[in-house]
């Protein structure tokens, strides 16, 4: 897991707020190579390239995202997503991404898969670039 200064201090004092996660959220489909949340997704094209996406992990991470009130819940929803994403898919690496007010509210969750011929969606060799938000990046795969 990396993190930037501002979500490493706010993780100090945040906890996962045990809000039951609705199974809307956990269950996913395969499409086109990338991995959606089911729910999220309606009458998909037959391919990418009739979509605006620019690749797979682009759709992916604008798909598969989450606003929450705060980084608590945030909690809750990753430690889901990281069960089942390697229950489902124990042969691919995924990254999830939080986002939130270096105060903890308003979060945002997304994850995506990690593709060797596609760029990653934000650069998360450098979390403290991101200054003016707390930034997480876990990545998930079966070997971690």
């Amino acid at each position: 897991m990396k993190t930037n200064k501002a979500m490493a201090e706010l993780l100090l004092r945040t906890s996962p707020s045990g809000t039951i996660v609705d199974d809307e959220y956990t269950h996913f489909v395969e499409w086109n190579d990338s991995i959606l949340i089911s729910s999220f997704v309606r009458n998909l094209p037959m391919s990418l390239d009739k979509t605006y996406y620019s690749d797979r992990t682009e759709c992916e991470a604008s798909i598969n995202h989450l606003h929450l009130k705060n980084l608590s819940i945030a909690l809750d929803i990753i430690y889901e997503w990281k069960k089942s994403l390697i229950n489902k898919y124990p042969e691919k690496s995924f990254i999830i991404v939080v986002s939130c007010d270096v105060d903890g509210s308003e979060a945002v969750v997304r994850f995506y898969q990690l593709r060797t011929d596609e760029p990653l969606w934000l650069n998360e060799n450098n979390p403290d670039n991101y200054k003016h938000e707390a930034v997480l990046f876990l990545k998930v795969s079966q070997e971690h």
